[in-house]
């Protein structure tokens, strides 16, 4: 199990891929755990180290430039949660959709946009060939995959740390749906 890097010649070992492998889901969760409990200043800070490597990653290791509009994706999508969180919206409308769809539609879909240029760089970049529809189904289900993985932190602080994130027994899966 290794990947060619066609650009710099340099090869991908699997323990390589299996360390980025879990280390991004661990820096995902060290996030996302108590975010709405944390002080605005802590989560921006969690928040730009766990962008700021994910990017370091790419550009040193892989020698991918992520272009700026791909990262204010993902910072956007955490600003959207953070404002949630910290004026008590998640309880309110925005006209006649709860905040909470808003909110969830809105980051899955602004987490699908760097997802799928990732998938097309990551292709060109390992010389991977796949049909344009493949690669959309597949970013789709890897930003819906990353939405439910933050449902389940969700329930992780509520059942193991004590928080109140989930607000009625529907709560997941009505932000599943508008994740979706």
């Amino acid at each position: 199990g290794e990947f060619d890097d066609v650009a710099g010649g340099e090869r991908i070992g699997s323990g390589e891929a299996a360390l980025a492998g879990i280390s991004a889901p661990l820096v995902f969760t060290l996030l996302l755990l108590r975010l709405p409990y944390r002080a605005p200043i802590t989560n921006l800070l969690l928040s730009t180290a766990a962008l700021g490597s994910f990017y370091l990653y790419l550009r040193f290791r892989l020698n991918i430039r992520v272009p700026v509009p791909m990262i204010l994706c993902l910072v956007l999508s955490l600003l959207l949660d953070m404002i949630g969180n910290r004026f008590g919206l998640f309880s309110r409308r925005v006209v006649f959709i709860p905040y909470d769809i808003v909110t969830h539609f809105a980051a899955s879909g602004l987490s699908f946009i760097p997802v799928m240029w990732l998938v097309m760089q990551l292709m060109r970049r390992f010389a991977f060939r796949l049909p344009l529809g493949f690669v959309a189904f597949f970013s789709a289900t890897t930003a819906f995959s990353l939405a439910a993985y933050y449902e389940i932190t969700e329930l992780i602080d509520e059942r193991l740390l004590g928080g109140q994130r989930l607000w009625t027994p529907r709560d997941s899966v009505q932000d599943l749906a508008a994740d979706l």
